[in-house]
Parts: structure tokens; C-alpha cells; sequence
């Protein structure tokens, strides 16, 4: 395969990339599916370890991580033995999956700890000031929380809209 520098598919490979970096997504991940995201059809995992130069064992690991994550779907083909992985060009599902992961990370496990830590230490006068600023960061949490799961719920309702 012939690699074009200046071409479509490899400027927007990079904006793939890029978009993905930002998004906070590791470097590994972020290339494999700049590259899986610019491919029409299935691939198999020997073709995209020569496209990248990654190991099948590399790819292996990442992309069952990616699958798990509902990024990539990966599947043999009937009377082949070669794995074949994919990337669902639905971008607005990707990016809502990638939200509710987010999500789930980074926002709900407040919603457990923080009560318990303000519980422990609200009748501590020494801890006041942290308490309130706790508190605060409490009140900032919920609204964080809503504007999330609004955003979340239009982009679902978008992709059930356009029936993807």
C-alpha cells in the first residue's frame, strides 16, 4: 500500500489523531483509531501492524481494551483464521461512549466519596474552611452532573433520530 503524504486520508488521519489526543485518549489508542477510522472496511491485524508498525500482540492487547470500551469490534471472518478489527464511523456514538466513560470515571465516584469525607469532618472546627470549600465543590459536582448527563442524553437522542 502506498503511503500519500499529502493526501484526504492522511490529513485526516492526523485530525483523527489529534482530536483523540485531546480528548485525552493515549497515544497507542489515538493512532489505531486515526488509522481504523480512515479505513472503508474491515482490516485485518496483520495489515494494520504494517500499516503501523506495532507488534500483533500490541495490537492485540489495545484493541480487546478498545472492544471492551465499545470502540472497535474485532471477529474472524467464516474459513479464515485471520482477526479482523473495525471502527464503526459513527462518530457521534464513539464520542457519546467516550463521554459516558468520562463520566463514570471521573464524576460518580464523588458522588460517594465526597459526602463521606464531609460527613467525617463537618463538626471539626479546625476543618471549616475545608469543609465549605468541599462543599462547594459539591454544589459545582451536581451541576456538572446534569449538564453531563443532558449532553449525554442529546447525543443519544440525535443518533436514535438519524437511526444508526
Amino acid at each position: 500500500m502506498v503511503k500519500n503524504e499529502d493526501s484526504p486520508k492522511e490529513e485526516f488521519k492526523k485530525a483523527i489523531y489529534n482530536s483523540f489526543r485531546a480528548l485525552g485518549v493515549d497515544d497507542f489508542p489515538s493512532m489505531l483509531m486515526s488509522v481504523l477510522q480512515s479505513e472503508p472496511e474491515e482490516i485485518s491485524l496483520g495489515e494494520l501492524s504494517q500499516m503501523t508498525g506495532y507488534s500483533l500482540s500490541a495490537l492485540s492487547t489495545t484493541l480487546k481494551a478498545m472492544e471492551e470500551n465499545n470502540m472497535v469490534k474485532r471477529f474472524k471472518k467464516p474459513k479464515s483464521r485471520k482477526v479482523y478489527v473495525f471502527m464503526d464511523k459513527d462518530l457521534v456514538t464513539l464520542y457519546t461512549e467516550l463521554q459516558k466513560k468520562r463520566y463514570n470515571q471521573s464524576l460518580l465516584p464523588f458522588f460517594q466519596i465526597l459526602p463521606r469525607i464531609i460527613q467525617k469532618y463537618k463538626d471539626k472546627e479546625e476543618f471549616k474552611s475545608e469543609i465549605e470549600m468541599l462543599e462547594d465543590f459539591g454544589e459545582q459536582l451536581k451541576f456538572l452532573d446534569e449538564q453531563s448527563r443532558k449532553f449525554i442524553e442529546e447525543l443519544e437522542k440525535w443518533r436514535d433520530i438519524r437511526g444508526k
